[in-house]
């Protein structure tokens, strides 16, 4: 005979396996948890833009691209850089660090992580660093910057866990087309452009045409390797391609 552990196990098992119990326990789950209302909150307000919907970040999380990128920036005095996706700020503040004299927006349309990377600021005030809560680039109109990073950005929690043959349910590639041909237009000429963690190859977008791309030997990450094509259909193979110099 099972034992009653079991039983409730089961049982519940069965009624999460339920549509409509389901749908009602993420309702719940999304009113009861603060981060979770801010993401279903985003998801409301910037339902067509949305990308990758959790807030995961640390700092200093991708000390390649910022090595090399310093690299490339050293000859200017005050570069300007977009932080695509910023979360918290974490990258925002790791950049800092890297860049004492750059002007930095961070821009992110979770409402909860904005809170805290202004907070933050306000406790250690920067001129130079500003945050904005917003889905695309459209709200810094006539905006432009020497690097643009987009960070763990054009990836979904869901492809991750799932592997799909398609990505269309979740995470088009004609949204991260549109996407990166939009921080294209605020990307100076002769300026960096960073994707990395990422489940598309810039090379397959129609801006691709127009910059020199650099890969980069990671010793933190292995080369990106669940990919999705222009036909959102999965493809084998792997992608390592992380810096991309848009032609002058």
């Amino acid at each position: 005979m099972a034992s009653g552990s079991t039983l409730i196990s089961s049982l519940r098992t069965g009624l999460l396996a339920v549509p409509q119990v389901r749908s009602t326990i993420d309702r719940i789950r999304d009113l009861a948890d603060p981060d979770r209302r801010a993401i279903a909150r985003m998801k409301r307000t910037h339902s067509s833009a949305i990308l990758q919907p959790w807030p995961t970040t640390c700092e200093d999380r991708y000390p390649e691209i910022f090595t090399a990128l310093d690299a490339h920036l050293w000859t200017l005095a005050n570069p300007r850089i977009l932080s695509f996706g910023c979360s918290d700020g974490s990258e925002v503040r790791s950049l800092r660090r890297w860049f004492p004299n750059a002007r930095i927006v961070g821009l992110d349309p979770n409402p909860a992580m904005i809170r805290t990377a202004r907070a933050h600021l306000a406790l250690h005030p920067d001129p130079d660093i500003s945050y904005i809560e917003a889905a695309d680039v459209g709200v810094l109109e006539g905006q432009t910057f020497d690097a643009i990073l987009a960070m763990a950005v054009f990836r979904h929690g869901a492809l991750e866990s799932q592997a799909p043959q398609s990505c269309s349910a979740w995470l088009p590639f004609s949204r991260f087309a549109q996407t990166v041909a939009a921080l294209d237009r605020h990307l100076a000429p002769g300026g960096w452009l960073t994707i990395w963690n990422a489940h598309f190859r810039f090379s397959d977008t129609p801006v691709a045409a127009r910059y020199h791309a650099r890969s980069l030997r990671f010793t933190r990450a292995d080369p990106m390797t669940l990919l999705y094509g222009p036909d959102d259909a999965r493809m084998d193979g792997s992608y390592s391609d992380a810096m991309f110099q848009k032609r002058r």
